[in-house]
């Protein structure tokens, strides 16, 4: 009798049946976190406005609708489009030579407070701003300033 190869065969039948329960698991893990993640949000919604000020003037207020778009077109020819997310708003697109305001990123009810420029987005070349309006449950508590 010469050498025999199940013992090859189990090792390689042992590392799929490994390669298959870890594949499984990582299947199993996701789905959970989806599920979770979803259960989390059921019942919340944005509490959010985004209001567009071109040249210091209000030329929208909108309750934040994700994937809604807003056009911001001036009779000169400047022209942003707005983003809204799930919960903020980012601006996708402008005209402007520098294209700062589009790098700025998104603000959101979760990350306003660690932004530098907070809850608003400036196009200084347009002179549009846009700001994330809160509304009065998602708004930042409020801190008594001890008197001296």
């Amino acid at each position: 009798m010469g050498p025999s190869n199940t013992g090859a065969a189990r090792v390689s039948g042992v590392r799929r049946v490994k390669n298959g329960a870890a594949v499984l698991i990582m299947l199993l893990a996701a789905a959970a976190a989806l599920y979770f993640g979803a259960v989390s949000r059921v019942g919340k919604t944005t509490s959010g406005r985004v209001r567009v000020l071109v040249d210091g003037q209000v030329y929208t207020e909108r309750n934040i609708v994700g994937g809604e778009q807003i056009l911001v077109t001036q009779p000169n020819g400047s022209r942003n489009v707005i983003l809204m997310t799930e919960n903020g708003f980012y601006m996708l697109s402008a005209n402007c030579h520098n294209q700062d305001c589009v790098h700025q990123g998104p603000v959101t009810e979760d990350n306003y407070m660690l932004r530098s420029l907070g809850t608003s987005i400036i196009c200084i070349p347009n002179r549009v701003e846009v700001q994330l309006i809160l509304l009065e449950d998602s708004a930042p508590p409020a801190y008594d300033v001890p008197d001296a």
